[in-house]
């Protein structure tokens, strides 16, 4: 956000003026401003910008009784129906496709908890973000490296042993050393790991059962399948859900970033390097439970923004916002639908309209409940005229005789 003297100068301006009008706007006013080269607003300019954001925000005034939520619903449904049920080729991250398109949408307005495609774009600091063997570095630390990833694991039944021969090359790209390995399997598994070289060993010789180097265990079939299966799923560093961290350039300003498959908002943040301001995920209910509902509602608005920008549909953002806002109103994140947004209407009728209606009107009727008919399904359904528009006036003919 912008301190400078302009933001000052904006800032003073509105308090003279009486306008409410939130720091951020102020903040992003500045910012527009210093863009096109100005250091400082005359007080004239000033008063001139805020009126015109005054006269702005008047305009941007919903009249009152105007039925927002069936706009809106029109506005986004509409082109909607023109949206395919495909998937796009992420150009972060080689041969991955994320799910866009209606599915998108389907996903982010069902509320998912985890979207079929997780994806990350993770920024990094100054000094970082320009060395292109560093960000490689922490790439490497944030992708996950299973067992299977340096090495060749096989099993010798005879011998009841597995062994695992390291691939050099794959280690040097994982950027793991074989003695880290060694110490990971040994402390990991909490057995003893023979190695055919102390100092830079190529194969590495398992035992099921057997802790200490002098010691003769026997170990029957089953347990040699179950810790083999046990070794190819251990996990040796990397972030969980990070199945994969490749590193990208950005054709504007040249600096570095690492776009990944999964997402672990969280874990990520955790990381020496990492410009939480500016990394980003695509899964909200992560946002959610690390940044809070602001962040939520926001990432909502920005997901359903750059989905219909992708399939090339003009939808005014106030309508996407709209929808963001009833997503969050209660604190978390719910779904459009029956276990969310719909199901929860104080309306029996209403309700009872969108699913499962005699589930909904048997309840209402054990528990005694009444529906006073305010909002707009219910008042069709009965047949009375809707409290929105012209129906939100009474009109009375007075004869002039009267």
């Amino acid at each position: 956000m912008s301190s400078g003297p302009i933001f000052e100068t904006l800032k003073e301006t509105a308090a003279k003026e009486g306008a409410q009008i939130s720091v951020r706007v102020l903040s992003d006013l500045a910012v527009s401003i210093e863009s096109r080269g100005m250091k400082k607003l005359t007080a004239k300019q000033s008063s001139a910008v805020i009126k015109e954001v005054i006269d702005s925000m008047k305009r941007t005034g919903v009249d009152p009784f105007e039925a927002v939520g069936i706009v809106t619903a029109q506005s986004i449904g509409e082109p909607g129906t023109q949206m395919t049920m495909r998937t796009f080729h992420y150009a972060g991250v080689a041969t991955v496709n994320v799910t866009q398109g209606l599915p998108r949408i389907i996903e982010i307005v069902d509320s998912r908890k985890v979207p079929t495609t997780p994806t990350m774009r993770i920024h990094l600091d100054e000094g970082i973000r320009e060395d292109e063997k560093k960000v490689k570095k922490l790439a490497a630390a944030l992708e996950i490296t299973d067992a299977k990833d340096i090495a060749v694991i096989e099993t010798d039944v005879t011998q009841r042993r597995i062994t695992l021969k390291l691939i050099p090359a794959n280690m040097k790209q994982k950027d793991i050393t074989p003695i880290e390995v060694k110490e990971i399997l040994s402390r990991r598994l909490r057995l003893f790991i023979d190695a055919d070289k102390e100092v830079r060993p190529k194969v590495l010789t398992i035992v099921p059962g057997r802790k200490k180097e002098s010691e003769e265990v026997t170990p029957n079939y089953t347990e040699l399948l179950a810790l083999e299966e046990k070794i190819k799923a251990l996990r040796l560093k990397g972030v969980k859900d990070i199945e994969r961290a490749n590193i990208q350039k950005h054709q504007v300003t040249g600096e570095y970033y690492i776009a990944t498959i999964g997402s672990n908002l969280s874990a990520v943040s955790d990381f020496e390097g990492i410009d939480r301001a500016r990394t980003y995920t695509n899964n909200i209910a992560e946002i959610h439970d690390y940044l809070g509902i602001e962040a939520a509602r926001q990432a909502i608005i920005n997901e359903l923004v750059l989905t219909l920008n992708d399939a090339k549909l003009d939808v005014d953002v106030r309508h996407l916002i709209t929808v963001a806002d009833v997503m969050t109103s209660e604190g978390e994140v719910r779904a459009i639908g029956r276990h969310g947004v719909s199901g929860n209407k104080h309306s029996i009728l209403a309700r009872a309209a969108f699913e499962v209606t005699v589930n909904h009107l048997l309840r209402a009727g054990i528990i005694g409940e009444q529906d006073e008919l305010a909002g707009v399904a219910e008042n069709i359904i009965v047949g009375q005229p809707v409290a929105l528009g012209t129906g939100s006036v009474e009109l009375y003919y007075i004869p002039e005789d009267a």
